[in-house]
C-alpha cells in the first residue's frame, strides 16, 4: 500500500521505509490516535524538548520533535561503530529531508532535464558542466533557483533532473546548455498527474534518484549527491512546549499542526515516544 505522495506504507519523512521498531501511522483528526503519550520519566527533568515547525505555504507544514537529554551519550570512534548500516540509513534520510525542504521552501514546481548526446560517463565532468551551465544562466537570470540530482542511465551516461520554479525560457536554457556541452538537449514540464501538488511530486521524483546515488556505492558522489542554489531560506520556527504538556508532547505537537494546517496527514512517532515527525500532507 502506498501513500498519496507515493511513499510506501510505513515510510518515514524522507520517503523511505521506517527502521525496524519504528512506528508510522496516519492521523485523521485533531491529534488522532497517533498522539502517543510520553511517559513521565524522572530523567525528562534533565533535558528539554526540541520542536521545530516549518511552514512552506500553501498548507504544506511539517513539524519534528525530540527529547534532548542533558547528557549526550558518547559516540563511537570513526570506523569503530557497530551500527554502520544504521548510520548510512540516517545519511539517506538526512539527504532526502534536506532535498524536500529546499524544494518546498523555494516553491519549485517544474522539472528541467538536461541530457547529453555523447555518452558522458564521468560524473566529475557532468558535475562541472552543470556548474558552468548554472553560472551562465544566473548571469542572465540572477534570481533563478534550482535543486538538481544526477541520474546515470543503463548505458552509463549521466544526465540531470532539476527542480525549478515556474515556466522557463526554453530557448535560453537550451542555448546555455549547448554552449557548455556542445550537442545536448533540455526538457521542461510540470510533474505528471492530475490533482497532484507539484512541489510534493518533485520531492518524490528527485528523492527517488537521490536514493539511487546511495545505492550505487560510488564514493565520488558522497559530497555532491545533489546541487542547489545557495542561500535558499528554509522556514524555521522553534516551538516552546508548555510545562503542562511536557508529558504529552506528541499530542501537543499534532494539535498544533492541526490548528496551523487545518489537518494532519502523515505521522511518525518513535515507539518510546521520545521523537516524532508529522506533516500536513498524506
Amino acid at each position: 500500500m502506498r501513500h498519496e505522495d507515493g511513499r510506501p506504507s510505513g515510510a518515514d519523512q524522507g520517503g523511505q521505509a521506517a527502521l525496524p521498531g519504528q512506528h508510522a501511522q496516519r492521523a485523521g483528526g485533531r491529534g488522532g490516535a497517533a498522539a502517543l503519550r510520553l511517559d513521565k520519566r524522572t530523567y525528562l527533568d534533565g533535558g528539554r524538548h526540541s520542536v521545530i515547525l516549518r511552514d512552506y505555504g500553501g498548507g504544506l507544514i511539517e513539524v519534528g520533535w525530540s527529547f534532548v537529554p542533558a547528557l549526550t551519550p558518547s559516540k563511537a570512534g570513526r570506523g569503530k561503530s557497530t551500527a554502520r548500516d544504521a548510520h548510512e540509513d540516517r545519511a539517506v534520510r538526512r539527504a532526502r529531508s534536506r532535498l524536500r525542504r529546499l524544494i518546498l521552501a523555494a516553491q519549485l514546481d517544474h522539472l528541467l532535464t538536461l541530457t547529453y548526446r555523447e555518452n558522458v560517463t564521468d560524473y566529475k565532468q557532468a558535475s562541472a558542466d552543470l556548474g558552468r551551465f548554472v553560472r551562465r544562466l544566473r548571469s542572465k537570470l540572477p534570481g533563478w533557483l534550482y535543486v538538481a540530482v544526477a541520474e546515470q542511465q543503463a548505458r552509463g551516461a549521466w544526465h540531470w533532473h532539476i527542480a525549478v520554479k515556474g515556466r522557463q525560457d526554453v530557448n535560453l536554457l537550451r542555448a546555455e546548455w549547448r554552449a557548455v556541452v556542445g550537442e545536448g538537449n533540455i526538457d521542461v514540464e510540470p510533474p505528471k498527474g492530475r490533482g497532484v501538488n507539484r512541489r510534493l511530486a518533485l520531492v518524490k521524483y528527485l528523492g527517488k534518484y537521490l536514493a539511487k546515488t546511495f545505492e550505487s556505492g560510488d564514493r565520488a558522489l558522497n559530497a555532491h549527491r545533489y546541487r542547489a542554489t545557495r542561500g535558499i531560506k528554509l522556514p524555521f520556527e522553534s516551538i516552546i512546549v508548555p510545562p503542562e504538556s511536557r508529558g504529552e508532547v506528541s499530542r501537543y505537537v499534532l494539535d498544533l499542526l492541526h490548528q496551523r494546517a487545518g489537518g494532519v496527514g502523515y505521522v511518525w512517532v518513535d515507539p518510546k515516544g521520545m521523537a516524532g515527525w508529522a506533516c500536513s500532507w498524506g
